[in-house]
């Protein structure tokens, strides 16, 4: 492999790498608003007279369904990009 060759493929590698922790500290940051929202959830309803172990339930459940929702966005972005490079 010619040298020319290895700069492209070591700074793609690079910006694959950059791309990935960006992409980990963005899921980071959201995953701590869930976490503030879901709190929120839980005092609402508790404020509302909910039930403690049902108001935990909900705010479970948003949490869990906010995951899995950024889950798979992610899952489906890698999907699509790996079928417009193939």
């Amino acid at each position: 492999m010619s040298e020319k060759y290895e700069d492209a493929d070591t700074i793609i590698s690079d910006l694959e790498s950059r791309m990935a922790l960006v992409n980990l500290i963005r899921r980071g940051e959201y995953a701590a608003g869930i976490a503030v929202l879901s709190g929120d959830v839980m005092k609402s309803a508790l404020e509302a007279g909910i039930p403690h172990a049902m108001a935990e339930e909900m705010a479970s459940d948003f949490w869990k369904a906010e995951m899995l929702a950024d889950t798979v966005a992610g899952l489906l972005h890698n999907v699509e990009t790996e079928e417009d490079d193939g």
